[in-house]
Parts: structure tokens; sequence; C-alpha cells
């Protein structure tokens, strides 16, 4: 049976339990942004991660990969240059094209989110049974497959 929360009714009966659970983890995952000093705000956090996960990339490409505009997508990238954590290179094929990458410092501060977090979550899940553990394990296994079919965000009126 579908619950309401706000006078809005969840299409599949679970989600409301599952963000509210999901919560503490969600937070737990956030709580490295505010050890690795100094401080990047969650967005900067997000270009970072990008720019790992694809080596490097032009502003469009990373704008689109982080849903904002070339200018906002500019901006943000003069404040982690000035920070030393990306650097930008004129494109070999087009003069006119910037391709961003990640320095060196800019790895050791995502390495360092990495560090804080495997902490974290270490210090959690030795609360908890092994059998809970593997539960855990196996639910987020099986909502990661299922992330992989509705990965871009739907047009929502507010």
């Amino acid at each position: 049976m579908a619950r309401t929360v706000n006078h809005v009714t969840s299409v599949v009966p679970d989600a409301d339990d599952v963000m509210a659970s999901a919560h503490d983890l969600v937070l737990l995952w956030d709580r490295a942004e505010d050890w690795v000093t100094p401080r990047i705000p969650p967005l900067q956090v997000r270009v970072l991660t990008v720019l790992e996960q694809h080596g490097s990339m032009n502003l469009t490409q990373l704008a689109r990969a982080v849903r904002t505009i070339p200018s906002s997508a500019s901006r943000l990238c003069d404040r982690l240059e000035a920070a030393g954590l990306v650097e930008r290179e004129t494109s070999v094929g087009s003069r006119r094209e910037i391709t961003l990458r990640l320095t060196v410092e800019g790895r050791h501060r995502l390495d360092s989110f990495a560090r804080i977090r495997r902490e974290d979550f270490a210090s959690v899940l030795e609360e908890m049974s092994v059998p809970a553990r593997r539960a855990l394990l196996k639910g987020l296994t099986a909502f990661s497959e299922a992330t992989a079919h509705n990965r871009e965000p739907r047009n929502r009126e507010a």
C-alpha cells in the first residue's frame, strides 16, 4: 500500500522507508567534506570527481556532466584552478578549446575524501553483524544496478 507524505503518494511503497534509511548513509558520505581542509564546496567536489572519472574533458562536457551551464562551470573551474586543484590546457586539436584535468593536488584531495569515507564506513560497519553487512551490500548492489536505467534526471514540475 502506498503511503502519503506531504499530500504526495509514493509511487513505490518502500520509497519513503528507503529514503529515511539512506539518510544516515548520505550524511556519513558527505561528512568527509567537513574534515578535508581547506574545505571544498560540494559542487566543486563533484567537478573534481567528474574529472577524476573522465581523465580530462572540455568545459562543455564538464558542464553537461555536472548539469550546469558552461559559464557557471567556467567560474567553478576558475576557483578550482586558483586553489591548484584543476589545470586548463589548450586542446591539441583546436586552439579555441580548453581541456580541463585534475592536478596532483586535486587527486590528493579526492584521495583524502576517499580515505576519510573509508574509515568512517569501516567504523560503522564494525557495529553491524556479518549477515547485516552482507544484506546491506546485496541491497546496495541491486540498487546500484537499478540506477543504471535511471541516470538522467526527469523533467519535473515544482
